[in-house]
């Protein structure tokens, strides 16, 4: 027969038991709630790793230096060879690059940038011209028409380091009058784009 001591001891072994089972239970619990916590803790990581570079790619575009300039009328409508072309007004000048004394832009900062040159002629007269970076053509173009004045344009993406210049040059001169100037028809443009 059992004694009451043996059952006693029976219970409390059943209640050990239990107890195992149950705390083996809570560790695979709390084992896999370790695992999702680390997935969300990842999950979240990765995300504000995304957030991070996009407001660092943002940060960079709002940090963006304003440098624009539109300047226009030529003093000289008869250039010569090789010479500069000076614009003496500017509907806008932002950063101060372009000077309207010697027809030149300095580059406040570096970056890419977009020139524009914009033209008109007398009729019967060509007039050649080139966009110059550092006394280098990196864009070239010619007007001409035989009966009537004409307009065109030219333009061109360059990298420029800050206090490089940039400007438009008459690449064959002439004594007779090239440019029609009317109301800033013919100008010159340069904006930064980017950094």
């Amino acid at each position: 027969m059992i004694s009451l001591i043996d059952l006693r001891t029976m219970h409390l072994l059943d209640k050990m038991v239990r107890m195992e089972m149950k705390m083996e239970r809570m560790e695979e619990d709390l084992s896999e709630a370790q695992t999702n916590v680390n997935v969300f803790i990842k999950k979240q990581t990765k995300i504000l790793e995304n957030k991070t570079a996009e407001l660092e790619l943002l940060e960079g575009r709002v940090d963006l230096p304003l440098i624009a300039f539109n300047a226009y009328s030529p003093i000289d409508t008869s250039p010569d060879t090789n010479e500069i072309i000076i614009w003496q007004s500017t509907h806008l000048n932002e950063g101060n690059g372009y000077d309207t004394v010697i027809g030149i832009f300095k580059a406040p900062v570096s970056g890419l940038y977009y020139f524009a040159v914009h033209v008109c002629n007398y009729s019967s007269q060509v007039f050649q011209y080139a966009i110059v970076l550092e006394n280098n053509n990196i864009a070239t173009s010619y007007k001409y028409d035989n009966n009537n004045y004409d307009c065109g344009s030219m333009s061109t993406f360059t990298k420029v380091a800050a206090g490089q210049r940039v400007w438009v040059r008459c690449t064959s001169g002439s004594t007779s009058a090239l440019l029609w100037e009317s109301s800033g028809r013919s100008s010159f443009i340069g904006a930064l784009i980017h950094t």
